[in-house]
């Protein structure tokens, strides 16, 4: 009832507001887009504080804006009417429903695509349209329109291209349409063409020159333009005194080169909108593609040269206006855009044909010796394995299935033992079988990998393994909150226990492989979590991974059997043990999801991106802290459970952890995406595999990851690459892009002196059909293996080019494949990693000259 009355009243008033002129006005224009297509353009400005309804409203709402063409066969109508503007959407108090209406700081602009068939007869209709402000609405109203077109002129003689006027703070009058596509459509002889990169944040407009020959001694030159998202450059006709720099293709002429006509515009995306960064409306390309042609004349063995001048903006900042040069050579063939030739290396080079020794066009002797290679590098990681096995092995052992065996172990040795000091020997010797035995678990991956170096890649990034181990990984957890038992099977554990009396140094053996069978329900998912941490790394840190293990389980048994006095000190087990079973079970689920990641990385599922990641990261933490303050329990916690000093500050650890990984939800302004968590590198996805700040290359680096591109950039910019060889799952690659890139000195570096090319050996993507290869394999077998995915060509490339099938591994090299110092592996240090790229840089300066 309250909206009927409002609208008779405002339906009285009419007669009232008769007099004045109405709150919305309408200019109507039309742009040529070429092949006998153009742009309908009804631009609708309203007065302050009025505003007209879109096409698309709501039952029971205003009256929608809409267009009423007068039908004929002297044109067609493609697609549907386009609308922008400040468009307002919610619920509208004067009509209770929802609508959508266009706000008056911003002219309404409706955009109709036609094809004319008969340019004698003109487009008319008429629009029917209803306007209100926040008392009252006026009825609806029509305006009729009417589009006289014209064919596209013939070429003219050059003359000065002139500024289409915008009136203040208001829509311009209608003009002369832009002039699109006039040159006669001809065969075209011959084609060459030159690009630059494709876009990027940093660039986000990348240029092809096109070179068609016609008869006659004529050539026309086209530069197109590509954009990405949310970013414009801006038409021809823009008055350079509202601010922005129109688009300007300019050919040097003398010498033999006359230019014929006028230089074209052609877009399907060419609007006169209001821009926000000028605050005023402009002639611009919303988004898509724009082409700007010139025809020009050749006299003798004259060559072509000029520039296009553009500038690119985007709803929050302006990028600098850049000139592109291009050049032509019809005598040689040859078309050059900003310094790149259209040639380009093709795969053939990197892989040869099946059955013919495999080429590289690379150099692969270093040119430079400043810098330490790989070798020290793969040092220095297999003791960081090491301690992390090491760790892993402390945690095993005050797990309930090991902790109480401690000192019923050492005081059996001890007592058994003719003297204190056999039973020291005895024990020492025990707790080096229990080192022995674990080492022995990593000799199968030796084996392994000296028949394919691809295959621990393989296996760590294998999609179907990553989700066996997140599914294994629950297991483990449910095992630890108390909710089921784990163990291997009892025959198992019976025969080696028999074996024990066999006395002597056997007997100890299996004492030792008794002692690991039976507290593999403790040991297994730890163990578990290491091997599959240090297999992707290769055989030699999961050797030293498993070592580190074996230390911390063996040495205690010798060390309390030496010094039995320390036992009286000991904690005795409890409640406590269970405690430490339960916190680990949410670390369970914590790895667990890292496996997820890996498999949602390598099968490109965009599912488990950064935020939900660090969401079931902040749940576990905090579930940590909730458990030992008490605040939650599980089935085997005893119901008197008291809060412990050891616990209550592990409680406020898990806080204070929670509240860190709240941290990787705030921005890097630097670079646009989150902020790096230092602790998480390598587990969690990285921070460019976003929903709501996604990036392409880590540290807002501009990268390439295509060998080709990357290659034929640096030639352009005349800098070395460093070829990265990394992948999703690689936990080191991670570690390098947050801890090492990040570095400002290292940064400046890679962005400033570098082109880089991150090459993912994991990479599952199909290459196109045209790319399969069949090679031979690298491991001397003489058998072949089929190339046909992303990864497998990057790592076969890796293998073959640096005889290195690990990550991550960087290798610097001139744009002409030669490389300049010897590469690298994981470099945490920042030093020696600034070396070795200021090795490789002053190498190619060196070179160069």
């Amino acid at each position: 009832m309250a909206l009927r009355l409002t609208l008779l009243f405002s339906l009285l008033s009419v007669t009232l507001f008769a007099q004045f002129a109405s709150p919305i006005s309408w200019t109507f224009e039309q742009r040529a887009l070429g092949e006998d297509r153009f742009e309908l353009i009804a631009t609708a400005t309203a007065e302050d504080g009025w505003a007209i309804y879109s096409q698309h409203t709501d039952d029971g709402g205003p009256v929608p804006t809409t267009f009423y063409w007068t039908e004929g066969d002297h044109y067609e109508r493609i697609g549907e009417v386009e609308e922008s503007g400040h468009r307002k959407e919610g619920m509208d108090e004067l009509f209770g429903v929802n609508v959508i209406k266009y706000l008056s700081d911003e002219p309404a602009i409706f955009t109709q695509t036609v094809r004319v068939t008969d340019y004698t007869t003109p487009i008319t209709g008429e629009v029917e349209f209803m306007c209100c402000d926040d008392e009252q609405c006026l009825p609806p109203t029509t305006e009729e329109f009417a589009f006289s077109l014209s064919p596209p002129a013939p070429a003219a003689p050059p003359k000065e291209a002139t500024a289409v006027p915008v009136v203040p703070e208001e829509v311009a009058p209608a003009a002369a349409p832009t002039e699109v596509n006039d040159q006669p459509q001809e065969e075209v002889l011959a084609t060459y063409t030159a690009a630059t990169p494709a876009p990027t944040e940093n660039e986000p407009v990348a240029w092809e020159l096109r070179v068609e020959t016609l008869e006659g001694s004529r050539y026309r030159i086209s530069m197109t333009g590509t954009m990405i998202d949310d970013w414009t450059v801006y038409s021809t006709t823009v008055d350079p005194e509202i601010g922005p720099i129109p688009t300007e293709l300019v050919i040097d002429e003398g010498s033999g080169v006359t230019a014929i006509g006028e230089v074209t515009e052609t877009s399907a995306t060419l609007k006169k909108k209001y821009d926000t960064t000028w605050e005023a409306v402009v002639s611009k390309i919303d988004g898509g593609n724009v082409t700007y042609s010139q025809v020009v004349q050749l006299e003798g063995d004259a060559t072509v040269s000029g520039y296009l001048t553009y500038q690119t903006c985007n709803d929050e900042m302006c990028l600098p206006p850049r000139d592109l040069p291009f050049t032509f050579d019809p005598a040689a063939g040859v078309a050059t855009l900003d310094g790149i030739g259209g040639e380009a290396v093709t795969d053939s080079e990197v892989f040869a044909e099946s059955g013919t020794e495999t080429e590289v066009c690379f150099n692969t002797e270093p040119a430079g010796t400043c810098s330490e290679g790989e070798a020290v590098t793969r040092g220095r990681s297999l003791w960081g394995v090491f301690g992390l096995g090491l760790l892993g092995g402390l945690f095993a052992l005050i797990m309930p299935c090991i902790f109480p065996m401690i000192p019923l172990t050492v005081s059996f040795f001890t007592k058994s033992s003719g003297s204190r000091s056999q039973g020291v020997q005895r024990a020492a010797l025990y707790g080096f079988f229990i080192f022995l035995i674990y080492v022995l678990l990593s000799v199968p991956f030796h084996l392994v990998a000296g028949i394919d170096p691809s295959i621990l890649n393989s296996i760590a990034s294998n999609v179907w393994l990553n989700l066996v181990f997140f599914a294994v990984f629950l297991v483990f957890a449910g095992s630890f909150f108390g909710f089921y038992e784990l163990v291997l099977p009892q025959s198992w554990s019976n025969r080696a226990s028999q074996a024990e009396g066999t006395g002597g140094v056997t007997g100890i053996f299996f004492m030792a492989l008794t002692l690991a069978l039976v507290s593999f329900s403790c040991t297994g998912p730890i163990l578990g979590s290491l091997l599959v941490e240090a297999v992707s790394d290769g055989a030699w840190p999961l050797t030293a991974g498993m070592a580190g293990f074996g230390v911390a389980l063996g040495l205690p048994f010798a060390l309390f059997a030496a010094f039995p006095g320390v036992m009286n000190s000991m904690p005795k087990s409890g409640g406590w043990l269970n405690s430490v079973k339960v916190v680990l079970g949410f670390v369970e689920v914590a790895l667990a999801f890292k496996f997820l990641s890996n498999a949602d990385l390598v099968g490109d599922w965009n599912l488990l991106r950064i935020e939900p990641f660090l969401i079931v990261w902040m749940l576990c933490s905090f579930g940590i802290a909730a458990y030992l303050f008490g605040w939650i329990s599980f089935p085997h916690d005893s119901s008197k459970r008291k809060v412990g000093p050891v616990a209550a500050i592990i409680a406020v650890a898990g806080v204070l952890f929670t509240a860190y990984l709240a941290f990787g939800f705030t921005t890097n302004k630097e670079t646009g995406s989150y902020q790096s968590l230092n602790l998480l590198s390598g587990i969690a996805p990285p921070v460019c595999y976003s929903y709501l700040n996604p990036c392409d290359c880590p540290q807002g680096i501009t990268c390439f990851k295509d060998l080709d591109a990357g290659l034929a950039y640096a030639r352009k910019v005349n800098k070395p690459v460093m070829l990265d060889f990394t992948g999703y799952t690689c936990v080191n690659c991670r570690k390098m892009e947050e801890n090492v890139w990040s570095e400002d000195r290292i940064n400046e570096l890679l962005t400033e002196d570098f082109v880089l090319i991150s090459l993912y050996v994991d990479d599952r993507k199909e290459l196109p059909e045209a790319e399969h290869r069949e090679v031979a394999r690298l491991d001397g077998s003489g058998r072949t293996q089929k190339i046909d995915q992303v990864g497998e060509k990057w790592h076969y490339f890796q293998q073959q080019v640096f005889q290195h099938a690990t990550q991550p591994y960087y290798a610097l090299v001139s744009p002409d494949g030669q490389l300049l110092n010897p590469p690298v592996a994981y470099t945490p240090d920042v030093e020696d990693y600034e070396t070795f790229l200021r090795c490789g840089l002053s190498t190619f300066e060196q070179l160069s000259k």
